[in-house]
């Protein structure tokens, strides 16, 4: 099957196929006939050797060959318009332009209000649309362009090598506790009459010895912590498992329990609950936050945009 036997054109027609599932509806995106469409849709059949687009009772249904193509013929085309457009610029203080990015709840807690807050100055028409990342990347809307960009951590994340990907962010991990425990108020040997000298930090026994509640909001059994104590020969008891900050939180205010996550949400959830932030032990691996989109947008003025202005607002850690 060779590239110059095919009509590109007959690309166009194939996308706008897959896009509205109707002959009819495909015709009139492409400002063609219906008869035209047909006969579009005749020959990309004999060409791919498959029926590709099905009729049932639900409508017109891809077959697997065609939705396969379909990803493929999708970033070519995005990528063909952008090199032929007009160079595009962004003014972010004129653009109406609405951002959806994919992520977890911890950049909801940390990175959002802070960037509403910026674009109320900067692009006060520019708006956000926040979707939940799940257990699986959703490649095809990054190439369609209905995701920008998805945030998430290394640990949750497989990542093709074809995405564009960088660690924008990383922090150390915190442990969060009652504040009323003892372990909030300790202090090391001799220096219990100068509190300006504690050095509170959570032992390596503690971590063993405390019962945890495990935040995981895509649903794992495992995080970068159980790893590392793995490596020490060591386990820890995980009593809860919560998806939800707000819930882990709840039940560690009203318990024995030892929370671990990010520094950054650890301290905002302490300072809304009663609740102490611990560091954990120095060689604690740090957790890596991942911005990742599809080379296809990679280059488009008002993306480059934003990711800078993500950076910048969560700065250096």
């Amino acid at each position: 099957m060779k590239l110059h036997q095919l009509d590109l054109n007959l690309l166009l027609a194939f996308d706008a196929l897959m896009a509205q599932g109707s002959v009819t509806r495909a015709a009139e995106t492409l400002f063609i006939s219906q008869p035209a469409m047909s006969h579009a849709l005749g020959r990309l059949r004999t060409f791919f050797g498959d029926p590709l687009l099905v009729r049932t009772p639900q409508g017109m249904l891809p077959t697997p060959r065609a939705q396969r193509l379909h990803l493929g013929v999708q970033q070519a085309l995005r990528l063909l318009e952008q090199q032929l457009s007009d160079e595009e610029v962004f003014e972010p203080i004129q653009s109406k332009r609405r951002f959806v990015l994919c992520t977890t709840d911890y950049v909801e807690c940390v990175l959002i209000p802070p960037l509403i807050q910026r674009l109320k100055g900067l692009a006060p028409g520019v708006t956000i649309e926040i979707r939940i990342l799940r257990d699986t990347l959703p490649e095809a809307e990054l190439a369609s362009g209905e995701i920008d960009l998805v945030l998430g951590f290394d640990e949750y994340m497989q990542v093709p090598g074809y995405l564009g990907k960088e660690t924008w962010l990383t922090e150390p991990l915190a442990g969060l506790v009652r504040a009323d425990l003892p372990i909030a108020k300790s202090a090391p040997a001799g220096a219990e009459g100068d509190p300006s000298q504690w050095l509170e930090r959570i032992t390596l026994q503690q971590l063993i010895a405390m019962p945890h509640v495990f935040h995981s909001p895509l649903g794992t059994s495992e995080a970068s912590l159980d790893r590392y104590l793995q490596g020490l020969g060591h386990g820890r008891t995980i009593s809860v498992n919560s998806q939800s900050y707000m819930s882990a939180a709840a039940i560690v205010s009203q318990s024995d329990h030892l929370l671990v996550l990010p520094s950054m949400v650890a301290d905002l959830l302490a300072n809304h609950w009663p609740l102490k932030s611990l560091p954990l032990p120095a060689d604690v691996p740090d957790y890596h936050l991942n911005c990742v989109w599809h080379p296809v947008h990679a280059q488009q003025p008002a993306l480059v945009w934003l990711k800078d202005l993500m950076k910048e607002l969560v700065g250096p850690r």
